[in-house]
């Protein structure tokens, strides 16, 4: 079974959009019986209606995983009452990807207090993403003891994806050696997108040696994803 985040995944603008859903198992869930049947999807990429009805009913009974996974597929939806009522249930049921889900939905709306209390919660029970949510949160708050705090215990996931994001919340703050060094770190855990970024600064600073070379490895690391 695969939990469906809703990702903020860093974009090549520069910025931190929300991008696609994601699957990353669930962290508080060994017992496969409680966790739920799968979301299958048809040829156009559409839940199944099978899907969908196992799901909710799953969710019915409640089993936090596919509350939280039935929320996501409302969320897709556009029903996004409909998700915050499930993530909110499958949260306090104890599943810690679903306070994720619902900090960003929180965040979404605008409604920053709520979102920092969620992910802090989950930040504190090992969740990456919520540590990225707060780092997000305090760097438009200019709070930089908050990024002191979770930055470091984001680069000790490795876990590409989250690093590179810092990367690009530095960049675009004007801190260009700490986004280097993000970028340093999640391209040795071989992630192209921060290869091509960390390409782009040292271009900047004339040295286009090693940029072009950070970029042919990561036209290696595409090719093999």
């Amino acid at each position: 079974m695969r939990f469906r985040r809703v990702h903020l995944r860093a974009g090549k603008d520069g910025g931190l959009p929300v991008g696609p859903l994601t699957g990353s198992p669930d962290e508080a869930t060994e017992d496969v019986a409680a966790v739920g049947p799968d979301i299958e999807h048809d040829a156009d990429g559409r839940v199944t209606p099978e899907s969908l009805a196992a799901v909710r009913a799953a969710a019915e009974r409640g089993l936090p995983v596919a509350m939280a996974n039935y929320g996501t597929v409302l969320h897709s939806a556009g029903d996004q009452a409909g998700a915050l009522h499930w993530y909110t249930r499958s949260w306090e049921a104890g599943n810690v990807v679903a306070g994720f889900n619902l900090g960003t939905l929180h965040w979404r709306a605008g409604n920053r207090h709520q979102a920092r209390l969620i992910w802090e919660l989950a930040a504190t029970r090992g969740d990456v993403d919520a540590m990225l949510g707060l780092v997000r949160l305090a760097f438009e708050q200019d709070d930089r003891p908050t990024i002191e705090r979770w930055v470091p215990r984001i680069y000790a996931q490795d876990l590409a994806f989250p690093i590179t994001a810092v990367g690009v919340a530095f960049g675009a703050r004007g801190h260009t050696s700490e986004a280097l060094r993000a970028f340093t770190i999640a391209g040795n855990l071989g992630d192209a997108y921060a290869m091509e970024y960390r390409a782009e600064i040292l271009e900047a600073r004339g040295e286009r040696e090693q940029a072009d070379t950070l970029r042919a490895r990561a036209a290696e690391a595409e090719r093999m994803y």
